[in-house]
């Protein structure tokens, strides 16, 4: 649990308090995660999202608060925050472009209503697009029933191989990967290659979400 102590105190929030509220769950997240006070002070940051800020690509995070690449976009990132944190909406999309011409950074920030005084108000929640997708190969086996061969060759689909692709990243050859293919498609219910994508996209994918 990443719990910055200095930037909690000053923004008033009991840090210690932080790891029994939100424990283990936000670190077990794939998507980025940075929790602020009403003036959006970062108290907390989990894993995914230290390893977005330090990249410097988009967003970046300190005791003064979260900002994007440019001005403009600082200003419409913090001016959500304080919205949200003003209860003026309900929660607020914002894209940040990147310096290194990626795909945008989607962030969403959302309100933590119902905690105690003290802790954080606001949560972000930060995707990053360009990401590679893991797919949770045991879930996906699990629920339906494939090999840990078939699961493979629908992960690899997943991220965008095709047949061939797959096969050589498998050691197999072709055709038989068409083979692991069928029975995927077969065993899952999926009719075609893209209704497979779809369906583990939705339900096996740990990152982007």
């Amino acid at each position: 649990m990443r719990v910055n102590h200095q930037m909690a105190a000053r923004a008033g929030i009991n840090a210690d308090a932080i790891p029994t509220v939100y424990g283990a769950v936000l670190e077990r997240l794939d998507t980025g995660v940075i929790l602020l006070d009403a003036a959006g002070h970062p108290a907390f940051i989990n894993a995914r999202a230290s390893r977005i800020v330090a990249a410097a690509d988009g967003i970046s995070a300190d005791a003064t608060g979260v900002s994007a690449a440019s001005g403009a976009a600082t200003r419409a990132l913090r001016a959500a925050v304080a919205a949200v944190a003003a209860g003026q909406v309900p929660s607020r999309r914002v894209y940040l472009e990147r310096p290194s011409g990626l795909a945008a950074l989607v962030v969403t920030v959302i309100p933590l209503d119902g905690i105690d005084d003290g802790a954080p108000r606001v949560a972000l929640f930060i995707i990053d697009p360009a990401a590679p997708v893991r797919i949770d190969t045991h879930a996906l086996g699990a629920a339906y029933g494939l090999t840990p061969r078939e699961a493979s060759i629908a992960a690899l689909l997943t991220r965008g191989a095709d047949v061939a692709q797959a096969a050589g990243t498998l050691g197999i050859g072709v055709s038989s990967a068409r083979e692991y293919l069928k029975r995927v498609l077969d065993k899952t219910g999926a009719r075609r290659q893209a209704n497979l994508v779809r369906l583990v996209l939705r339900g096996f994918a740990d990152s982007p979400v």
